[in-house]
């Protein structure tokens, strides 16, 4: 079956190669490209579920730590409690596996097809700088270019790039791409390099995307934290106004009381004038 597998993988480069002919670039080189395209077209929904997911594990690793610090000596518990995180924010840690699983056995049927490819054209093997994508690079370049797309796909899509075991593999995974390189055909690196380059593309088309997200969102609560210091600061002006109207009408009474004041004890003094100079009280008075 995988014989099988190799063989039809085979018959995909020639039929590739049969288009640049077609296409009046005849070069096993570009079918390469171009297959390397359509295969990371058809992974496209996996690769793009797989980057978000790595995207939100990144949002969600101070909580990861804090459980992970809190339930250190009962491992069950803590282990419970990031998959219940992960069920609530809908992250699946195992979501950047099945596109590696899916690259591998592709990885392989390209080693294998190329390693004893009967090229239709030989002169058609040659591609850039290479004599024969059928033969390791004689110059390293390719090599070169998968350890730095590597490393670069790796440094950008980290989840922790504090943590000790994703540190190694930062490092580990370029010098073991480059040994793998040097050695084999270098039809293999070339779809390589390709479908790094588109990863990080990707990637980088991903970032932006949550960088964006996370400005939005940003500018949002901004937008409401002002709009609920402003209801304060409104309230607290229309008190104003009303403390000074009552303050207002308080003097007006206040002065109305005065002047009602002044003409109650101007009507005694009147009065006690009056009274005290009547023929009646005087006589009253000689009386007695």
């Amino acid at each position: 079956m995988w014989s099988s597998f190799v063989h039809w993988f085979a018959g995909v480069i020639d039929f590739t190669y049969g288009l640049t002919v077609q296409m009046g670039l005849p070069s096993y080189g570009l079918a390469i490209i171009l297959m390397t395209i359509a295969i990371k077209l058809l992974m496209f929904p996996l690769t793009q579920k797989q980057m978000h997911s790595m995207s939100a594990m990144q949002e969600i690793q101070p909580k990861t730590k804090y459980i992970q610090e809190k339930y250190k000596d009962d491992p069950q518990v803590m282990q419970q409690k990031i998959m219940e995180m992960y069920k609530e924010h809908g992250v699946s840690p195992f979501g950047g596996c099945l596109p590696l699983l899916i690259q591998m056995p592709i990885f392989i049927a390209f080693y294998q097809a190329l390693f004893n490819f009967k090229f239709v054209n030989l002169a058609h093997a040659a591609f850039l700088w290479i004599p024969n994508i059928g033969k390791p690079d004689p110059y390293f370049i390719l090599a070169v270019l998968a350890a730095a797309t590597t490393y670069y796909q790796q440094k950008i899509s980290m989840v922790d790039s504090k943590d000790p075991t994703q540190k190694t593999m930062l490092y580990f995974m370029p010098i073991f791409m480059a040994f793998i390189a040097y050695k084999l055909p270098a039809g293999l690196p070339l779809y390589w390099v390709v479908f790094n380059t588109l990863g990080i593309i990707q990637q980088l088309y991903v970032n932006a995307q949550k960088k964006s997200m996370a400005i939005s969102k940003g500018t949002a609560s901004m937008t409401m934290e002002t709009q609920e210091n402003a209801k304060p600061s409104a309230a607290a002006k229309e008190d104003g106004k009303t403390g000074n109207a009552e303050k207002t009408k308080g003097g007006k009474t206040s002065a109305a009381g005065e002047v009602e004041g002044k003409t109650t004890d101007a009507g005694r003094d009147k009065g006690g004038k009056t009274n005290n100079a009547s023929p009646n009280s005087r006589k009253k008075g000689k009386k007695r």
